[in-house]
């Protein structure tokens, strides 16, 4: 019940529909101690993660959650899409994560979601919602990743106790950064290159210290030296 909790949370965190695009390891057991890969081919662009993770196969197929018309920054299904989900479940800890891509299919999605801080506010706090009264613990914290600017808000809320069980409270994490580094044109004649993505990645768990695991996250653009995701600097 926690597991399909978490997993539902991070589908409807995102809101977008899922890709067909299946990871680059095989269901073997994953060593928590080694870390592990995706790559989108799409964007030339590779994530590292913790071992511990293991993606879920039953993402990529899960039917697109309904689109939302309450804000014009709101990612909807026809404008985004999931690339990955994996999680982590032992009898200690629980923990998963969504990456997303948002691109130009829908102009005003793309335009609101290169605000960053705004549009990760308002993402992770609407979802949130849903299963309570959020807080937010961490307002946005903008930073960059080798040269792409990014941001990252954290929340948490506490989730409807099950019967028997100890309420329990969903720590919450979401970062978005441009996927191209817009150039400003050096002529006022000249077009600006415009941002063509905003990737996001939607973190959650059971337990606060889990935080830590953000630190383990990073990705590669292009064949350029991998970067951390989340750097220790931005979690106050």
């Amino acid at each position: 019940m926690v597991l399909r909790r978490a997993a539902s949370l991070l589908i409807f965190l995102v809101c977008v529909s899922a890709l067909s695009q299946a990871p680059d390891q095989s269901s073997a057991q994953p060593n928590p101690n080694l870390p592990r890969s995706f790559h989108d081919q799409d964007l030339n662009i590779t994530y590292f993660y913790p071992g511990r993770f293991v993606p879920d196969p039953a993402s990529v197929e899960r039917t697109p959650a309904q689109a939302s018309s309450s804000s014009t920054t709101t990612a909807t299904p026809k404008c985004a899409r999931s690339t990955f989900f994996a999680n982590s479940v032992t009898s200690a800890d629980t923990a998963s994560f969504v990456l997303s891509t948002i691109d130009n299919t829908c102009p005003n999605v793309l335009r609101g979601a290169t605000t960053l801080g705004p549009f990760i506010r308002e993402q992770i706090i609407r979802q949130l919602k849903q299963y309570g009264e959020p807080t937010v613990t961490q307002e946005a914290t903008r930073y960059t990743i080798d040269g792409h600017p990014a941001a990252i808000v954290l929340a948490s809320v506490p989730m409807p106790a099950a019967a028997g069980k100890i309420p329990q409270t969903t720590y919450a994490a979401k970062a978005c950064f441009l996927g191209n580094i817009p150039v400003k044109a050096k002529k006022k004649s000249d077009p600006a290159d415009p941002t063509r993505h905003v990737l996001c990645f939607d973190y959650t768990t059971l337990h606060s210290d889990l935080y830590h695991l953000l630190f383990a996250f990073s990705l590669q653009f292009d064949n350029d030296t991998p970067q951390p995701m989340v750097p220790g600097s931005v979690i106050r």
